[in-house]
């Protein structure tokens, strides 16, 4: 892809960025470490663009896109601030690991509430499991950036899942929130 600058990836792995307007060019690597399938945000001070999906190349995972600086700047993602590569399907089986988590396209439907399923709609960056049939939600947690779901903050716990921190809530299948237990 030729020179540019390089940011460190959340989560492994490096990012290089050549802006050549009105395009930016990036480009993803990170160690194949056999585990799973990873994905690659783009991370601003005003939110995050999905990138994509790592592919092994050379034994190592690799991803390169041009994006309109546009679309990156409408996502809240430019200037760049750094990046992340996540997990977003294990190799393992599900009973080998407690903690798998999935990429949620459609967080809304999680909550019956009207005003919640507002709040979710087009959020992006968030993480489901269902878990002993309980349905769970997770929202990056960054004490510089406002909360998601403000009005449920209360019932959210604070967990840390590949080095970084999420506010986790819980619903019963009719999508009402669960109280979390300590």
């Amino acid at each position: 892809m030729g020179l540019g600058e390089l940011w460190p990836l959340e989560g492994g792995g490096t990012l290089r960025v050549r802006e050549e307007e009105p395009w930016v060019y990036l480009e993803a690597v990170r160690p194949e470490d056999g585990r799973g399938l990873y994905k690659v945000w783009c991370l601003g001070a005003e939110g995050e663009f999905l990138l994509g999906t790592l592919v092994p190349r050379e034994n190592r995972l690799h991803l390169e896109r041009r994006v309109a600086k546009r679309t990156l700047q409408e996502a809240g993602a430019w200037p760049l601030t750094g990046g992340k590569a996540v997990m977003v399907y294990p190799f393992t089986d599900k009973g080998d690991s407690p903690e798998v988590w999935h990429s949620e396209a459609h967080p809304e439907k999680f909550c019956a509430d009207p005003v919640v399923r507002a709040c979710l709609q087009g959020a992006e960056g968030l993480l489901s499991r269902e878990k002993n049939g309980v349905r769970q939600l997770a929202a990056p947690f960054l004490l510089c950036k406002p909360i998601l779901l403000n009005t449920l903050f209360c019932l959210a716990q604070v967990r840390s899942w590949q080095g970084r921190r999420y506010l986790v809530w819980s619903f019963d299948r009719q999508g009402r929130p669960i109280l979390p237990t300590f």
